[in-house]
C-alpha cells in the first residue's frame, strides 16, 4: 500500500464510530456488562471519551445503564442486527431442511456451528421434542477445545488456524474428561480426521454429550459444523459414536452436496492438513 493510499484511507476513517464499535465488541460472554472504569481501562481511554460514547450508544439503544449497578449492557438491538447477519448466512439456508430432517430421524437437538477464532458461535438450532433436551441459544459462543462443533471445525481446518486456536485456548479441566493439553488436543483431531466426526461424552459438562460433523464447500474447505446434543443420562459412549455419529456424518455430507463438494476434494484438503 503507497502511503498516498494509506492516507486517503486513513482520511475516510471516522475515529469516533471506530471507538464505539469498539466499545460494542468488548462485551462478551465472559463480561456481559460493564462498568465505566472497565471501558476506560480497556481500550485506554480518559474517562470524559468513555462516558461519552457509553452516553451516545445508550441514547442509540444499543446499551442500556442498570441504575443501581451503574453498569452497562447490551439491548436486544444488537441482537436484531447479529439476525440480520444470520439470516444472511448461505450456509444455515441451505442447510435448514437436513436439520429439521435429522431431528426427525435421530429425535434429538440438532445445532449448527461455526468457528470463529477459539470458539464455536452456534447459527441455528433445531430442537427436539423430549421434555428434557439440550438448549443452545443462536448466537452462544463456546470454546472449541472441548466441544465436539469445535473439534470437528479445527480438525479439518489448515494447521495455522489450528495452531492459532490452540495459542490462544485457556486449557481447563471442566470435567474429568476434557482435552487439557496441545499434545493430546492434536491427537484427538487427528483422530478426528480419520473417522470423520467428532465427539464431546462430558467434556465441557457432565449432563451434555455431542457429535459433530463438518460441512463443506466445493473447494473442500471447512465452513461450518452439524452437531446432535443430547443429556448424557439418555445416552451412552457407544450409541454416540456408533449411531448417532454415522447419523450426523450423513447428514452433513449431504449438506456439503448441496454447495457442489464431491469427496475427491475434500481427501485432497484431507492431505493439505495432516
Amino acid at each position: 500500500m503507497t502511503p498516498e493510499n494509506a492516507s486517503r484511507i486513513n482520511s475516510y476513517f471516522i475515529e469516533s464510530l471506530g471507538r464505539g464499535l469498539k466499545v460494542l465488541s468488548l462485551f462478551s460472554t465472559e463480561s456481559p456488562t460493564l462498568s465505566l472504569n472497565d471501558v476506560t481501562q480497556r481500550l485506554q481511554l480518559n474517562k470524559t471519551t468513555a462516558y461519552r460514547l457509553l452516553y451516545t450508544l445508550e441514547n442509540l439503544g444499543y446499551i442500556r445503564r442498570d441504575a443501581e449497578t451503574r453498569r452497562y449492557q447490551p439491548t436486544l438491538e444488537i441482537l436484531r442486527l447479529g439476525f440480520v447477519v444470520l439470516n444472511q448466512l448461505e450456509v444455515r439456508q441451505i442447510a435448514a431442511p437436513y436439520l429439521r430432517q435429522l431431528v426427525d430421524d435421530v429425535q434429538e437437538t440438532v445445532n449448527l456451528a461455526v468457528l470463529d477464532q477459539h470458539e464455536v458461535v452456534y447459527i441455528d438450532r433445531v430442537g427436539s421434542k423430549h421434555m428434557v433436551n439440550v438448549y443452545r441459544p443462536i448466537g452462544s459462543r463456546l470454546p472449541a477445545y472441548c466441544t465436539s462443533t469445535g473439534k470437528v471445525l479445527l480438525a479439518f481446518s489448515p494447521p495455522e488456524i489450528v495452531e492459532r486456536a490452540i495459542e490462544a485456548t485457556s486449557w481447563q479441566q471442566l470435567t474429568e474428561r476434557t482435552i487439557v493439553s496441545p499434545e493430546a488436543f492434536r491427537k484427538n483431531l487427528a483422530l478426528i480426521r480419520r473417522r470423520g466426526f467428532a465427539d464431546s461424552y462430558g467434556e465441557m459438562i457432565p449432563e451434555l454429550s455431542a457429535v459433530s460433523a463438518p460441512i463443506f464447500q466445493n473447494n473442500g474447505q471447512v465452513i461450518a459444523a452439524v452437531n446432535i446434543s443430547v443429556p448424557t443420562h439418555r445416552t451412552t459412549y457407544e450409541r454416540l459414536v456408533n449411531e448417532l455419529g454415522p447419523r450426523v456424518v450423513k447428514t452433513a455430507q449431504q449438506i456439503s452436496q448441496a454447495f457442489g463438494y464431491h469427496s475427491d476434494v475434500t481427501a485432497q484438503a484431507k492431505r493439505k492438513i495432516r
